[in-house]
């Protein structure tokens, strides 16, 4: 068997073993992401599903998706700022300055190329799939790309630590796009031929793209045959592997390019779970009850007509200005009257549009929402205070999508130079073999963060009303310069603001040192006075003899 024929072979396996979840997909896009509802059952493009009465769905995830965009991205400031777990390192000016640029340098380029785009797309694929997988390379006219796949074509496996090292990704390119990704020599000869007649440059074919751990590397080398991650391109309908343009039969990675992440997770599953899949019952019931509810509407505004079996004339004419005619002397036509409760119905839609929107989180987001008679400042404790909730959420995009992101866009930076000068700036020394931490500024993470703060403030102000007692006593408990540093920190103030421990403590003691020398020289004239009045001489090295002397 062709390693070729073993990719598809395991696509097919990969295939076969989300059947159940892609039903899920099918019924969740239905509902959530109608554009896309295109997972078991396929159709034109811009066909949407004509049976849908019911947005909520579709605007609770988009609002879910704006909401954790905006508190864990801010376009007002920065996401996030790189940092070292090294105490002593972290005081170095020489580092600090280097993870300073380097954060800027970051948000430079990510907010230059395609990543909020890309990852406002990965957030709503969150909401709807439980999955969603972001790409990173450079790009062919950009510094970096970021791209989302449809969950459609995104395929994983997990090793045994329970981490994504395995990516399949089936796509579609025309002849033309594969010459152009590919070249003419790489291509096999099905897509050549397509390629050379001009009806058939835009005849699709299959493709595959597997990344997963390279085993058989000599980690001493680090060209693309030998980097951690494998990289294959298959032509499915000509099972053939396609050469890199440079000639290769696999390229790779030193990183994983695909970053996936879940928004809930079972133990025993490789794929998440949606807030959609969660409250499917409930969104399919919302439909179905507007669906009833735009029938009791057409029986109120166009009513069933009544009728005798004789004495009309046909056909009726119930169009706006039609004149029905009777035979004089007979019944005249009369409308039925409807006698359904649509207040009910709006009651039931009503409470299960609530249940939708708790669903997708969407009154954490929107602090107007039962909020009345509250000051803008309760409402924004309250906010911060459910924001908790998100937690596990925010947890793991961090750790499945921005971690690894980070790190990925750090190495493709890194290779690059503009105007013959390193994208990146030059790591000092005491950072190689160095690992970094990355400390997040979005409002999540902020408030998450602020809870030690808050507990500080809290426990000094429970103490406030006996300030009169041994105050000093208590501060003797409090690290009070590392209270201060943290606080700085964890409320998002940058930390190159903040003085180096070292620079700190050598103003304190200039400062001290001064203020003892302006306390001496203030007290001079009463200690030469004194000294005078005195039969004693002061003995030398004292600081009235020295006073004395300097005064001479």
């Amino acid at each position: 068997m062709s390693r070729a024929e073993e990719i598809i072979e395991y696509m097919g396996q990969f295939e076969t073993d989300r059947a159940n979840f892609d039903q899920q997909y099918q019924d969740a896009t239905d509902y959530a992401m109608p554009q896309n509802n295109q997972i078991i059952d396929e159709h034109s493009p811009g066909e949407v599903k004509l049976d849908l009465f019911d947005t909520t769905a579709e605007e609770s995830n988009i609002q879910l998706a704006s909401g954790l965009y905006s508190y864990m991205f801010p376009t007002e400031g920065r996401a996030f700022v790189l940092e070292i777990d090294d105490d002593d390192l972290t005081e170095n000016d020489d580092v600090k300055q280097w993870l300073e640029k380097t954060t800027k340098v970051l948000h430079k380029y990510l907010i230059s190329s395609t990543f909020r785009e890309a990852f406002f797309e990965f957030l709503k694929s969150l909401g709807v799939f439980g999955t969603a997988c972001l790409y990173e390379a450079k790009g062919k006219k950009t510094v970096i790309n970021f791209l989302n796949y449809f969950m459609r074509d995104i395929y994983i496996a997990r090793d045994s630590d329970g981490n994504v090292d395995t990516v399949y990704r089936r796509f579609r390119f025309t002849a033309r796009q594969a010459v152009q990704e590919f070249g003419i020599d790489n291509v096999g000869p099905q897509i050549k031929e397509a390629f050379g007649r001009p009806k058939d440059k835009n005849k699709k074919f299959r493709f595959i793209h597997a990344v997963e751990p390279r085993d058989d590397r000599d980690p001493k080398k680090d060209d693309p045959g030998n980097m951690p991650f494998s990289s294959e391109y298959v032509s499915r309908d000509e099972k053939l592997l396609i050469k890199t343009k440079n000639g290769n039969d696999a390229s790779g990675y030193p990183e994983l390019p695909y970053q996936v992440s879940v928004f809930d997770r079972d133990n025993m599953e490789d794929y998440g779970r949606s807030p959609t899949m969660k409250k499917l019952p409930d969104i399919r019931m919302a439909n179905r009850l507007k669906q009833i509810r735009v029938k009791g509407w057409d029986k109120m505004v166009d009513p069933t007509i009544m009728l005798p079996d004789d004495g009309s004339i046909w056909p009726l004419a119930t169009q706006p200005g039609g004149v029905i005619f009777y035979r004089a002397g007979g019944e005249k036509p009369e409308y039925w009257e409807f006698k359904g409760n649509l207040s009910e119905i709006n009651n039931a839609i009503a409470e299960t549009v609530t249940t939708i929107q708790k669903g997708y989180f969407v009154d954490m987001f929107d602090p107007l929402i039962d909020k009345q008679n509250m000051t803008a400042t309760e409402i924004m404790a309250r906010v911060e205070q459910k924001l908790r909730f998100l937690i596990p959420i925010i947890g793991r995009l961090q750790s499945g999508l921005f971690n690894p992101m980070i790190q990925r866009v750090i190495g493709i930076l890194d290779k690059q130079s503009k105007n013959g000068k390193r994208l990146l700036p030059e790591m000092p020394p005491e950072l190689s073999g160095k690992e970094f931490s990355v400390m997040y500024l979005g409002r999540i993470a902020l408030s998450l963060r602020t809870l030690e703060v808050e507990g500080m403030t809290k426990t000094l102000l429970a103490f406030e009303p006996l300030a009169g007692m041994n105050v000093l006593d208590w501060l003797d408990n409090i690290e009070v310069d590392e209270a201060f540093r943290e606080s700085w920190r964890a409320n998002g103030a940058s930390a190159t603001w903040l003085k180096n421990v070292e620079q700190r403590d050598t103003e304190r003691i200039q400062r001290q040192e001064a203020a003892a020398a302006q306390a001496q020289l203030e007290a001079a004239p009463d200690l030469m006075k004194a000294a005078k009045a005195g039969s004693t001489k002061p003995e030398d090295g004292s600081p009235t003899k020295e006073i004395m002397d300097a005064n001479k």
